[in-house]
């Protein structure tokens, strides 16, 4: 899994707001992702207990920025999520040009993806597993939902999922490592987090690739 984004395989749609009315944030943090001595990336979010969301900012010349937006369910699974692309930063009196946009669905054991590129508006439907997790690259507040999502089961070691990059779907499995931590296996690529008892991702590594994430 190579540290550079895995960028949305579909023209994203325009579309309004996953949720409408403010809400008071429960959590709220960022990741700072670092390779070696470089900072890659991070990502700033927030939860409350019926919405996700955060902004993952990567360190590459594009200057590419992912915002993104999702329903949490009672079972901690993410049934709607909205992702936007954008490019440059917001300088000069330009903002920063959007280059993607895109609302996922999940429904059983299907992922609905509206979009809309040079050929107009489409929607494609993709095979998943029930209750699978979106998954964007570098995105550890994504992770943590998954760890919350495997919690809301304990005797389940397993959760799937839901590549936003391509539309696969890969299952990841848990292990506990010491007392504090776990590992997260996703395909090759072995996670290691430090976690609280309430399923926050305090820290972690990516061993193979010489990654490093802090929360702060």
């Amino acid at each position: 899994m190579p540290i550079q984004p895995i960028h949305l395989a579909l023209a994203f749609m325009m579309s309004a707001p996953v949720l409408a009315g403010a809400q008071t944030a429960s959590d709220s943090g960022t990741f700072v992702v670092r390779h070696g001595r470089d900072t890659v990336a991070t990502e700033q979010f927030s939860r409350t207990d019926t919405r996700l969301e955060g902004t993952l900012t990567l360190r590459n010349t594009k200057g590419t920025s992912q915002r993104w937006s999702a329903v949490v369910g009672p079972d901690a699974t993410l049934p709607l999520v909205e992702v936007t692309v954008r490019e440059g930063g917001d300088s000069g009196g330009r903002p920063a040009r959007v280059v993607q946009r895109a609302r996922v669905i999940f429904k059983e054991d299907s992922a609905a993806v509206d979009a809309v590129g040079g050929d107009g508006l489409q929607t494609r439907l993709f095979a998943t597993e029930r209750g699978a997790v979106p998954y964007l690259n570098l995105s550890f507040a994504l992770l943590e939902q998954a760890v919350r999502r495997a919690r809301v089961t304990p005797q389940v070691t397993q959760v799937a999922f839901f590549n936003l990059g391509g539309g696969q779907t890969l299952k990841a499995r848990f292990s506990p490592l010491g007392t504090d931590s776990l590992t997260l296996d996703i395909g090759s690529v072995q996670y290691h987090l430090r976690v609280d008892r309430a399923g926050r991702v305090l820290g972690g590594r990516i061993p193979a690739q010489d990654v490093v994430v802090e929360r702060r």
